[in-house]
């Protein structure tokens, strides 16, 4: 008895890790997408506890525990639009646009985008920067940069032309 009981409990372990095995596989499109969105959590979760310690706000577990149910909710959305696209919507977006699983990136932009926005709020209020504007004038720079290196190569082109 014991031995059938053992046999059963392995082969239910083996075709549990062969279920496991598809579903991974078939969410494999999207594994980025929900690494990338579960970093950003974190990431904003981190800045959200440095904001919370140098304002001297208490953190409780209750604000803790809101992070899985975000990180949750999150994933499932994600999954759940992948899930419309796959069966539903990608062949008909297909036929306008190249973009395999368009619907699902396209929310994947907008929960990644509320997470950066709320970093960047977290961020400016522990060290005064605002990050979009950094980069704005990181970009400005760079432009401003190339703008002096093309100057730089017509006048050299000019002066071996003469």
């Amino acid at each position: 008895m014991k031995t059938q009981l053992s046999l059963l409990i392995l082969s239910i372990q083996s075709e549990l890790l062969t279920l496991i095995s598809i579903c991974l596989a078939f969410f494999l499109p999207i594994s980025g997408i929900l690494i990338m969105i579960g970093v950003l959590i974190i990431i904003d979760t981190f800045t959200g506890i440095w904001k919370a310690n140098k304002l001297e706000d208490k953190i409780t577990s209750r604000k803790l525990s809101a992070i899985i149910s975000k990180l949750a909710l999150y994933e499932v959305t994600v999954i759940m639009f992948f899930l419309i696209d796959r069966f539903i919507l990608n062949d008909i977006i297909l036929t306008f646009f190249s973009v395999p699983f368009m619907l699902t990136k396209i929310v994947a932009l907008v929960l990644s985008s509320i997470e950066v926005m709320s970093i960047n709020e977290n961020y400016k209020v522990v060290k005064g920067i605002d990050l979009w504007q950094s980069m704005k004038l990181l970009f400005a720079r760079a432009k401003d940069i190339k703008d002096d290196i093309n100057k730089i190569k017509m006048t050299t082109q000019q002066a071996t032309k003469k």
